[in-house]
């Protein structure tokens, strides 16, 4: 019985799809590590404060302008500068750290312009800000993805393409200069 000869695989593509799974591993596990970390230092950030913001009152809310907002500390009518009860509107925090001024839809200030006097956290904190710039970067890799691929495959193709008409075939022929 004759025995199976295996032929050695002119170019081994082995290599490369590893390569590139392990970089997307470990820039995926990376970014995840980094916004995990800046996200639980939120809450612990200094607060900074907007005073007098133009708003909107409507029952279907306001988004204000700037985002990890932490509280509302005085809503005014922007008319007459009365304080606005608490009890005629209530805030909320959507995922994204935007808060919204939503008025009850039975007050009397609905429609009117009012300024919303708010605290946020303050995200310029090289706490925060190291991390977050961190991931930020890391994150752009999936633009690049595509091209570290495409330029893989060519340089796959060009050693192929040398392998079969470059070299000297097995002649003992040297070049001397």
């Amino acid at each position: 019985m004759e025995k199976l000869k295996y032929k050695k695989s002119a170019v081994d593509l082995t290599d490369l799809a590893i390569g590139v799974l392990v970089l997307g591993v470990v820039v995926s596990v990376g970014v995840t590590i980094l916004l995990n970390y800046a996200d639980s230092r939120v809450t612990s950030l200094d607060t900074a404060s907007i005073i007098n913001e133009s708003a909107t009152a409507t029952d279907a809310g306001d988004a204000l302008a700037q985002t990890y907002f932490q509280g509302i500390t005085r809503v005014v009518n922007a008319t007459g500068n009365e304080t606005i009860a608490a009890a005629n509107y209530t805030t909320s925090v959507d995922a994204n750290g935007v808060g919204t001024l939503t008025f009850v839809g039975t007050s009397s200030y609905n429609n009117t312009a009012v300024k919303a006097s708010y605290t946020y956290y303050n995200l310029s904190s090289p706490e925060y800000a190291l991390a977050n710039n961190a991931s930020i970067g890391l994150g752009e890799y999936g633009n690049w993805f595509t091209i570290i691929v495409i330029v893989g495959v060519a340089s796959v193709i060009l050693s192929l393409i040398f392998m079969a008409f470059g070299g000297n075939r097995g002649s003992s022929s040297s070049v001397s200069y």
